[in-house]
């Protein structure tokens, strides 16, 4: 077998053969793992989820939500200090940690 080279990211089993998900949300959650740091969270914008993945960009909010209403992510709407609305927070919950 060949030594893996260069950045990967880690996903666990039980959620490769989670048949309850489709595969545009494996492949979001794929994502959002991957841009999560040590503190299992991240912040991409929808757009930047949706030109990173190649998903079409209402597709990527659904698809957010679905993985809200599962429990795989928290999402925490941000503000600016000017109260504009910002990217929101996705935080990986322990059904994707453990």
């Amino acid at each position: 077998m060949q030594k893996l080279k260069g950045k990967f990211t880690t996903i666990l089993n039980k959620i490769i053969t989670d048949k309850s998900i489709s595969g545009n949300e494996f492949k979001i959650l794929c994502y959002l793992c991957m841009r999560s740091g040590t503190d299992n969270s991240c912040f991409p914008s929808l757009d930047t989820i949706h030109q990173d993945t190649g998903i079409g960009l209402s597709t990527v909010k659904n698809t957010i939500s679905k993985l809200v209403e599962s429990g795989y992510i928290i999402k925490v709407n941000r503000k600016k200090s000017n109260g504009c609305s910002t990217s929101n927070l996705y935080r990986l919950t322990d059904k994707v940690l453990e």
